[in-house]
């Protein structure tokens, strides 16, 4: 008999979503979200959907070199709202509820977050993913799990979709 692995980001995805969702079609949620919105939101959501295709296509699904991901990787319109002060409520209200996590237990830690705190840890956690191609030989350390580090960014913003269109 053979087993099949299933990858944790796909796990995380049938968590959150069920199983009828897979990364195409959360990508298309937040196309979604970005068409229905103006200025800053619509930057972050284009951000968000470029980032989690880098991850869920090019990287996961696609095996794209992760240093080239890891430098694609967006933040700018992100860290300008964070700067100039910009209120996240706009972009949802409320905060992540338990309930919203199905058996992703990765994601607990993220229960009470805001809409703006989940940001600010995802902008911390691209900017440190930056930082490894010039600190570290990706291919040739054992110091560094990329792999599952893309991945966590991925499952934030799986979270991400998750609250911005089914939360509170």
């Amino acid at each position: 008999m053979t087993t099949t692995r299933v990858l944790p980001m796909y796990a995380t995805i049938k968590d959150l979503f069920g199983a009828g969702k897979d990364a195409q079609s959360l990508i298309r949620e937040i196309r979604s979200e970005k068409r229905n919105a103006k200025g800053v939101i619509n930057a972050i959501f284009a951000e968000t959907e470029y980032n989690m295709s880098l991850i869920l296509e090019h990287y996961l699904r696609a095996g794209v070199d992760p240093v080239k991901i890891i430098g694609k990787l967006k933040v700018q319109h992100l860290a300008r709202a964070i700067e100039d002060g910009f209120d996240f409520r706009k972009i949802k209200r409320g905060k992540i509820q338990a309930r919203m996590l199905g058996d992703a237990g990765f994601l607990r830690n993220y229960v009470g977050y805001d809409c703006e705190k989940l940001l600010k840890n995802i902008r911390f956690h691209i900017d440190q993913l930056h930082l490894l191609p010039d600190l570290y030989d990706l291919k040739r350390t054992d110091k560094v799990n990329v792999r599952a580090r893309l991945e966590n960014l991925g499952k934030r913003y799986l979270l991400l979709t998750k609250f911005v269109r089914y939360g509170s």
